[in-house]
């Protein structure tokens, strides 16, 4: 996988950019799914703090470590998304409209990063990632 590897002025924790880092499935039951990939794969899922109904496993090993979880579907139309790590949210945030895709809505984790679901310009959703321990809203 051919990645780059910055270091954030918050921390120097190297953040991976220009691939994948995460990735969201919604469930219509995410304790049934999350029991098909712990079976399947061995995954192990922890619920995020003040987030009851999203977990996540950490997959992959040192820095090839991504996030894959679980959480609740809130409408029908919610289909995965794939998070690619990004350097400056805001700057690809920007790029994205400019190269014709739409930012539908940002948002912070706080003391992890910042994140954005996008969609491109044939409307597929991409959403982006920049980690960021000091983030807070």
């Amino acid at each position: 996988m051919a990645t780059e590897t910055a270091q954030t002025s918050a921390s120097a924790t190297p953040t991976t950019t220009a691939t994948i880092v995460h990735i969201e499935v919604p469930a219509n039951d995410p304790k049934k799914l999350q029991a098909f990939y712990s079976d399947l794969f061995g995954w192990k899922f922890e619920a995020m703090p003040a987030m009851p109904d999203y977990a996540a496993a950490n997959i992959g090993e040192a820095d090839d470590m991504l996030g894959f979880a679980v959480f609740s579907k809130m409408n029908e139309g919610a289909s995965p998304v794939n998070y690619i790590g990004v350097e400056s949210l805001a700057e690809h945030s920007a790029r994205v409209e400019k190269l014709g895709g739409k930012v539908l809505h940002s948002f912070v984790v706080n003391h992890m990063g910042r994140g954005a679901i996008c969609t491109d310009p044939e409307g597929n959703p991409v959403g982006l990632w920049q980690s960021d321990p000091s983030a807070a809203d």
